[in-house]
C-alpha cells in the first residue's frame, strides 16, 4: 500500500487471504536499512493524533546508540503529507545493556514514564520519569517485572506500581507539584495490585488487585485460587472495587459433577476421571459449560495480564475477562455466552457494567475453531475421555474476542485487538484492530489481515478517537510479512455524522459513523414543545450502591441518566442536544421498577416527537443502538402531547407570576414559579 489517502483499502498478500484497512493508514516507525533488524514496538498516542511513543531499536541517525538496546521516540509528522521527525525521549546517555520500554506519557508528551531494564549482572526494571531531559527513578527495587505506569493527560500525576517493605507490589499516585507520592491499594494480605492507569486530571486512578480464594473444591494449592479485581481510587476516599470476582471462579468440583450427570458415572470412571481433581484446574471444562450456557461464565481470565484503561473524566473503564461481569444489556441484544476473555465496559457515572463484545452461543464455535484444529481433536477422531472433558474442536472455545484494550480520553472511543472470535470471516489466532463507539454502540473493523502470522496488537487510541496505533507483523505499505521486525503503523479514521449535513461534522461517508454535533442553541421563550414519556429497564437502586463514592442523594444519578436519555436521543434523530430537555417527576420512584422520563422537544424540532416513536417502533432504527436507549421497553411509551416549555408550567398546575421579565408561554402554560 502506497503512502495516500484511504477510507477502504484491499491488499493482496496470498491466493487465499486479503488486507482490509479503513482510513488512512501511515508508517509511523522503520527498520534501519543500516542494521536490517530493528524492531519497534509499545506505542501510545500523544498530541491527540498527531504523534506517537513508542520503544525502537532504531537510532535514527543517532551515531552514540547502539542497535542492541531499546529506547523511546516520539514521531511526529505522520498525516498529511508532513515531514517524519524523531525525537528521543529517554536518556540519550543510554549506559550498555540498558533497555528502555513500555512508555506512556502526558497529552502533549512533556511527561512521560517508562520501563528502564538493567540487563548486565543483576538484572532490575525499574519506572522511571522523564521530564525536560531530567530522568527520575520512581521505583528503586531489584526486581519490579511488569507492573505498569501512567501520566495523566494534563502531565500533573504519575501513577506506577512498587514493591512495599514486604516486597509486594503495590499502586502509588506521584503528584508533581507537591513531589510527593501516595500509596492507593493497601492490598490486605500481602497480595500485589499494580497496572495502574489515571484520569486526564489524575484525579481518579484504577489498578487491579489481587484476591485468592482458598477453596479445596476450587484448588489444592497453598496459595488458593487468585484472581485480579478492578478497583478505583480517588484522592481522599478508600479505592471502591468495580469488578468484583468472588465466587464466580472456575470450580473444577462442580464440572466433575456436570460431566457425570451428561455421561453417567460408571462411564467417567472407566475413563479415568474421579473427582474434580482428575481435571487439573479444570479451565477448559469450565469454557466449555461456559459456552454451552449452562454456567454464566468461565472464570478463569481475570484482569492481571493487561489490567483496565480509564477515560479522561474518570467515567469509563474498560477491561477483559471471561467472567460474566455485565449488570445490564440492550432489550433486543440475546444474552451472550462468556467462556473466552470479552470487553466490559464499566460506567461510574451511572453504575452499569456492559459486555461489548459477543460471543453469541456454542452454535458458531465449530467453524471458527475447527478449521485450524489438530486433527486429533476433529470430529471422528477425538477421544470419549477428551469429549467428556470438552476438549474437541466443537466444544472448546478457542478465540480471543478481546486481548487488550484502550479507551479514549473523551470517552467515545475504545480500541481493542483480538481475533474476531467467534466471527468465522475472521482467523482464529490472528489479531485484528478494532474501534468501538461507545455512544451507538458501533464496533468497527481497522484491520484485517487473514493470516495468523500476521499480528496487529499492543494498539492506543487518540484523545478524540480518530487515530488507531498498532504494533504490527505485516507492513501495510510495502505488501509484505515483518514478522521479524516489527513496526508501528497507524489509520486516521474520518468520524462524522452523515445524516445532517448541517452539523459541524458532517462527513458524508465516514469511516466511523459518530452522533452529529452543532453549535450551542437556545430554545426561545415562548418556543412550541411536545412530549414523549419513555420508559426504561433498569434497576435504579442496584444502579446507585454501583457507583463509586456515591452520596446519600441519588438527584445526582437521575440528573446524569436523564443527561445520557438526552444526548442519545439527540443522537438517534441527528438534531441539536438544545432543542431537547428531558425531565422525571421523582428519582425515588424509579427504584428496581424500572425508570420513566419526559423527552421534551421545542420548536423546529417538535416533530422529533413523532420521529422519535416512529424509532421505538422499528427495532432496526437508530435508538435501539444508543448508549441508554437500547435499553427502552417495547411499550408503554405515551403518545407525543403538547407540552410547557423551558420556564413554564401548565396553568392548572402553578399561579401564573406577575412581572415584566416573566417569559412568554404558550396557551395553556403559564411561567413557572
Amino acid at each position: 500500500m502506497m503512502r495516500a489517502v484511504l477510507t477502504l483499502a484491499l491488499v493482496a498478500v496470498s491466493e487465499a487471504s486479503e488486507v482490509y484497512t479503513i482510513g488512512q493508514v501511515r508508517s509511523v516507525s522503520s527498520n534501519d536499512p543500516a542494521d536490517g533488524d530493528t524492531d519497534s514496538r509499545d506505542v501510545t498516542i500523544v498530541d491527540n493524533g498527531n504523534c506517537f511513543i513508542y520503544t525502537s531499536e532504531n537510532t535514527y541517525g543517532h551515531a552514540n546508540l547502539s542497535y542492541e538496546d531499546w529506547r523511546t521516540w516520539k514521531t511526529c509528522g505522520v498525516f498529511n503529507g508532513q515531514t517524519l521527525t524523531h525525537t528521543l525521549i529517554s536518556d540519550p546517555a543510554q549506559p550498555e545493556d540498558t533497555d528502555y520500554s513500555f512508555p506512556q506519557a502526558s497529552g502533549d508528551a512533556s511527561v512521560a514514564c517508562l520501563y528502564e531494564a538493567k540487563l548486565e549482572g543483576e538484572s532490575t526494571k525499574d519506572i522511571i520519569m522523564a521530564v525536560g531531559g531530567t530522568f527520575t527513578p520512581l521505583t528503586s527495587n531489584p526486581d519490579g517485572g511488569d507492573r505498569g505506569c501512567d501520566v495523566s493527560y494534563d502531565g500533573s500525576t504519575v501513577v506506577y506500581a512498587e514493591e512495599d517493605s514486604n516486597e509486594v507490589l503495590q499502586a502509588y499516585q506521584y503528584n508533581r507539584e507537591a513531589g510527593t507520592s501516595t500509596l492507593m491499594s493497601a492490598n490486605p494480605g500481602n497480595l500485589r495490585a499494580k497496572w495502574p492507569r489515571t484520569s486526564a486530571d489524575g484525579s481518579r486512578t484504577v489498578f487491579v488487585s489481587q484476591n485468592a480464594v482458598h477453596d479445596p473444591l476450587l484448588t489444592t494449592s497453598s496459595s488458593g485460587s487468585t484472581f485480579d479485581e478492578a478497583w478505583l481510587f480517588r484522592q481522599g476516599d478508600d479505592p471502591v472495587r468495580i469488578a468484583n470476582l468472588a465466587s464466580q471462579q472456575c470450580n473444577r468440583t462442580f464440572m466433575y459433577e456436570l460431566i457425570v450427570a451428561d455421561w453417567g458415572a460408571e462411564a467417567v470412571v472407566a475413563e479415568g476421571l474421579s473427582g474434580g481433581s482428575s481435571l487439573g484446574n479444570g479451565g477448559t471444562p469450565c469454557q466449555y459449560y461456559a459456552s454451552k450456557g449452562v454456567t454464566a461464565g468461565a472464570g478463569t481470565i481475570s484482569l492481571g495480564d493487561n489490567g483496565a484503561s480509564i477515560d479522561g473524566n474518570g467515567r469509563f473503564v474498560v477491561y477483559g475477562a471471561n467472567y460474566d461481569l455485565s449488570t445490564i444489556r440492550g432489550t433486543h441484544e440475546s444474552k451472550s455466552t462468556v467462556s473466552a476473555r470479552n470487553l466490559f465496559l464499566f460506567d461510574a457515572s451511572l453504575g452499569l457494567t456492559w459486555q461489548i463484545t459477543k460471543e453469541g452461543d456454542e452454535s458458531q464455535l465449530e467453524s471458527f475453531c475447527c478449521p485450524a484444529a489438530s486433527s486429533s481433536k476433529q470430529r471422528g477422531a477425538c477421544t470419549v475421555k477428551n469429549e467428556m472433558k470438552g476438549f474437541c474442536c466443537w466444544q472448546r472455545p478457542c478465540g480471543h474476542p478481546t486481548v487488550d484494550q484502550r479507551i479514549s480520553t473523551d470517552g467515545n472511543s475504545i480500541v481493542f485487538w483480538g481475533d474476531g472470535y467467534p466471527d468465522a470471516s475472521h482467523t482464529n489466532m490472528d489479531y485484528d484492530v478494532f474501534h468501538y463507539y461507545i455512544p451507538t454502540s458501533l464496533t468497527t473493523v481497522v484491520t484485517r489481515t487473514a493470516n495468523k502470522n500476521y499480528d496487529e496488537q499492543w494498539g492506543d487510541v487518540s484523545a478524540g478517537g480518530d487515530v488507531v496505533a498498532w504494533t504490527s507483523d505485516y507492513d501495510f505499505e510495502t505488501a509484505e510479512s515483518i514478522t521479524g521486525t516489527n513496526q508501528i503503523f497507524a489509520s486516521k479514521l474520518a468520524l462524522g455524522c452523515s445524516r445532517n449535513a448541517e452539523a459541524l461534522n458532517y462527513i458524508a461517508s465516514p469511516d466511523v459513523e459518530v452522533c452529529c454535533e452543532y453549535a450551542n442553541v437556545e430554545v426561545q421563550p415562548g418556543a412550541s414543545c411536545h412530549s414523549v414519556r419513555l420508559k426504561f429497564h433498569g434497576d435504579a437502586d442496584a444502579m446507585y450502591r454501583s457507583v463509586p463514592f456515591h452520596s446519600d442523594d441519588q438527584d445526582g444519578l437521575c440528573s446524569r441518566y436523564a443527561a445520557a436519555v438526552r444526548a442519545d436521543v439527540a443522537c438517534s434523530l441527528a438534531i441539536p442536544s438544545g432543542l431537547i430537555e428531558v425531565v422525571t417527576d421523582s428519582c425515588a420512584s424509579w427504584g428496581a421498577n424500572g425508570i420513566e422520563v419526559d423527552v421534551s422537544f421545542f420548536s423546529d424540532a417538535a416533530e422529533g416527537a413523532s420521529e422519535l416513536l416512529a424509532q421505538i417502533a422499528d427495532p432496526s432504527s437508530r435508538i435501539w443502538s444508543g448508549y441508554i436507549t437500547k435499553t427502552l421497553r417495547d411499550e408503554g411509551h405515551s403518545a407525543a402531547a403538547p407540552c410547557c416549555p423551558a420556564g413554564c408550567v401548565a396553568a392548572s398546575s402553578r399561579r401564573k407570576l406577575l412581572f415584566a421579565s416573566t417569559p412568554t408561554c404558550p396557551a395553556g402554560c403559564v411561567p413557572a414559579a
